[in-house]
């Protein structure tokens, strides 16, 4: 049959961005499918009203979320998440592969091991990190983390002063914090205050928006905007044939045809196309994660540049199997860029009048924590009848538990640099849904799974799922560079189908 591609991507995120990139460099034909419109920006002065309170750059659907309406911190034009993340690009473990060395029986033993392991993927996060141009010290001490590609860009931000004394502090009580390694041209970076959370007016910031329009410059990579995926269109053996999706703009339906097709949407869009297409299954959209992340905040006696300059330089693994008090898995700890007024503000300080708050702003350093939460079946992606999606998710008393330690170990942390006074809370809101993944998760076995080892679904063989939807489990760092390389790892195998 005559095909109007070789490859159709769905999304244009981290995973969906770099598939799409290596199938087109290899000489295919591709089309890459974007929900959101590509990225705008609002000027050289970031809105924070524009971008954090009006959402101007997040996905415009209304989710329920557990019976509420909600407009959610999810990435809505072309690159998704990457296109305001905080850059950061963290390779996990390799207990992070063996989930069942921390867990045991809090786990069912089919999730003990992922079904690829961390060699498997080693070289391509090498590529990965080449390709999102990473800059940091490979040299330094990542505690149980993997560190780096040898041969980093070294080229870093220069360290703020809070930050040095946070380090500084910090290891000569025994830990070993590390300059995280960030997706960010140093000579175009012009160390905003504002960061995460906004676009990047400087294209300082490496996104996979870049990586898409780089690959359509030099291969055949067609990319259509502002398009919205009503199902993908399979034959009576399960192999998709077409995929039909809606013109934003006009409203107008097309279809395309392909070989191999991609579901790159993210853990709620990717389970959303899949629904609405008629593959149910009894993990489909199930599973849903997101890291438990609490948040503290020290209060200095002096300004710490957090409200003049880029912070988020910091990172910590010393916790990362445990706090003294809590001796369980949770995850990394990283500095935060303090927020605006506005979301001060949202956070509970609406009290508080705007000269006071810029005046707080300049005396804050954020620290975050992430704590990797467990997948459970309740936790799940819903196509309601009318096609509008909801989101049912829980955390368990067991992420709380493990969150609270360490929230109390940041708060050491901060108070040990100097603040004088600090505060912890234990998430940042439901419209955050920062690393979400698990809801198309892989596996050995199709009574456990949706897509297999190679990330292909069961049943279907011209379908693979390249983006956090595949994670069994949720890591303890920010799953994005693991979502690339991935994604690097799964063209190989579908270029040999074509």
């Amino acid at each position: 049959m005559q095909c109007d591609f070789d490859v159709i991507v769905v999304g244009g995120g981290a995973g969906g961005a770099v598939f799409a990139s290596a199938c087109a460099a290899a000489g295919r034909q591709v089309l890459l499918l974007e929900r959101g419109a590509r990225p705008a920006v609002n000027g050289p002065h970031l809105s924070e009203r524009l971008q954090l309170i009006d959402k101007a750059a997040y996905d415009d659907r209304e989710v329920c979320v557990n019976g509420l309406p909600r407009r959610l911190y999810m990435g809505g034009v072309l690159g998704g998440g990457t296109a305001m993340y905080g850059s950061a690009l963290l390779r996990p473990g390799t207990d992070d592969f063996h989930p069942g060395s921390r867990y045991g029986s809090r786990l069912s033993r089919y999730l003990w091991d992922w079904p690829f392991r961390y060699d498997e993927l080693e070289p391509f996060y090498a590529e990965a990190e080449r390709l999102f141009r990473l800059t940091g010290i490979a040299s330094a001490d990542f505690g149980p983390l993997h560190p780096p590609q040898d041969g980093l860009d070294d080229r870093m931000l220069p360290l703020v002063p809070i930050n040095q004394r946070l380090i500084d502090r910090n290891r000569a009580a025994g830990l070993r914090p590390f300059r995280l390694p960030l997706a960010i041209d140093t000579q175009l970076c012009q160390r905003c205050d504002a960061c995460a959370g906004y676009l990047c007016p400087y294209d300082a910031r490496r996104s996979a928006a870049q990586v898409i329009d780089e690959t359509a410059a030099r291969h055949s990579l067609t990319v259509l905007t502002r398009m919205d995926v009503l199902r993908l269109n399979s034959s009576a053996s399960g192999k998709i044939e077409s995929v039909t999706v809606s013109d934003r703009e006009n409203g107008i339906e097309r279809q395309f045809t392909g070989r191999i097709f991609a579901l790159a949407a993210g853990a709620i869009g990717s389970a959303a196309v899949a629904l609405k297409s008629g593959f149910d299954g009894p993990h489909v959209g199930r599973n849903y994660m997101l890291h438990y992340s609490p948040v503290a905040v020290g209060i200095f006696a002096r300004p710490t540049g957090a409200g003049a300059s880029f912070v988020k330089q910091v990172g910590f693994a010393d916790y990362y199997f445990g706090t003294p008090d809590c001796p369980h898995k949770m995850g990394i700890i990283q500095s935060l860029p303090a927020p605006g007024p506005l979301m001060l503000q949202k956070s509970g300080l609406s009290y508080l009048p705007r000269r006071l708050l810029n005046v707080l702003r300049q005396r804050l350093l954020p620290l975050v924590g992430i704590v990797e939460d467990l997948p459970h079946p309740e936790n799940r992606v819903i196509v309601k009848p009318d096609g509008s999606l909801g989101l049912h998710h829980l955390f368990s008393d067991f992420d709380r538990q493990r969150g609270a330690a360490l929230g109390r170990a940041m708060c050491q942390i901060l108070k040990r640099t100097g603040a004088v006074h600090c505060a912890s809370r234990p998430f940042p809101s439901l419209e955050h849904v920062a690393h979400q993944c698990g809801t198309l998760r892989s596996g050995a076995d199709p009574t456990h799974a949706v897509v297999d080892s190679d990330c292909r679904w069961f049943g279907k063989p011209n379908l693979f799922v390249v983006d956090g939807s595949v994670l069994p489990t949720s890591l303890g760092v920010g799953p994005a560079l693991t979502i690339m390389a991935n994604a690097l790892r799964v063209s190989r195998v579908a270029l040999a189908l074509i």
